[in-house]
């Protein structure tokens, strides 16, 4: 399978903006880039109210899941091809 996305574009964009899931609408993904930037969202409205950390937590989470699946080659783009 033939594929133009970049490992290095990948990662700036995980680092970057990847609480709002950017890493993963890059990759076409958008479902689960869409719930990623839900919970941050969610999370950063009630934080005030304390529960706001359950859902930040939980991103957090995901989000160096994301990162060790990334650098092992597991994250691909929606078609399965590796990233370059």
């Amino acid at each position: 399978m033939e594929n133009n996305k970049s490992l290095v574009l990948t990662l700036v964009l995980w680092f970057f903006l990847g609480s709002l899931g950017a890493h993963r609408f890059y990759l076409g993904h958008t479902g689960t880039a869409s719930v990623q930037l839900g919970l941050a969202v969610i999370g950063w409205l009630t934080v005030f109210l304390v529960i706001g950390f359950i859902p930040l937590l939980a991103l957090g989470i995901w989000l160096i899941v994301d990162l060790i699946q990334i650098l092992t080659g597991k994250l691909t783009s929606v078609d399965g091809a590796p990233l370059k």
